[in-house]
């Protein structure tokens, strides 16, 4: 049988489930700073470490229903701090993976078919590039293709550090939904090339 809460927590917790902006703030001012702490060691970024316990705060916010539910509310904030960083990190890898594709892809195909699928699926993705919204295409093509920091972005656009964030994260989930709309075009011309 799961261990009790002790009162104050238990009631925090519910309080917090029922909307009460004031427990939520007390969960914040408890656990921000352990949180900050450990993401800061992980991911060794101040900037990034910030953006994280933000995301995790608003997530324990807009679940807050679930809290009832917790036993151990340390575990489980920690269990989602650990699964943030995971998926920063997993979200970067895919990032690095979708601008090395074009390179990559390039220089394994050694057939005119396969060239001719290598220069499609580059074309498909500076078509979803262009697409963009003019600011935001600028702020990717600085942070991605020429591997500028976010304050150095924002400093020569003379934007805060979080609107490159953000058009950043756009530009990323619209390029992602563009590939993925295209992709079922891109395999019908790959299965077509093969025969």
């Amino acid at each position: 049988m799961p261990e009790e809460l002790p009162y104050q927590e238990k009631f925090l917790l519910l309080q917090i489930a029922a909307g009460d902006e004031k427990a939520f703030k007390k969960l914040f001012d408890l656990y921000k700073e352990r949180f900050y702490a450990v993401v800061l060691k992980m991911t060794r970024s101040d900037e990034v470490a910030k953006d994280i316990v933000q995301e995790v705060f608003t997530n324990i916010w807009s679940k807050r229903e679930s809290l009832v539910d917790i036993t151990n509310p340390s575990s489980y904030f920690f269990t989602a701090v650990y699964r943030r960083v995971y998926h920063h990190f997993r979200k970067i890898a895919l990032e690095r993976k979708l601008l090395e594709a074009i390179p990559a892809v390039k220089e394994s195909v050694n057939t005119t078919d396969e060239m001719v699928l290598a220069n499609e699926s580059s074309q498909l993705i500076s078509t979803a590039i262009s697409k963009l919204p003019r600011q935001q295409q600028l702020v990717f093509k600085l942070a991605k293709q020429e591997g500028l920091s976010r304050a150095d972005i924002a400093q020569q656009l003379q934007i805060s550090p979080n609107t490159v964030k953000n058009h950043l994260a756009e530009a990323l989930k619209f390029i992602r939904t563009f590939l993925h709309n295209s992709a079922f075009t891109f395999l019908i011309a790959f299965w077509f090339f093969k025969k």
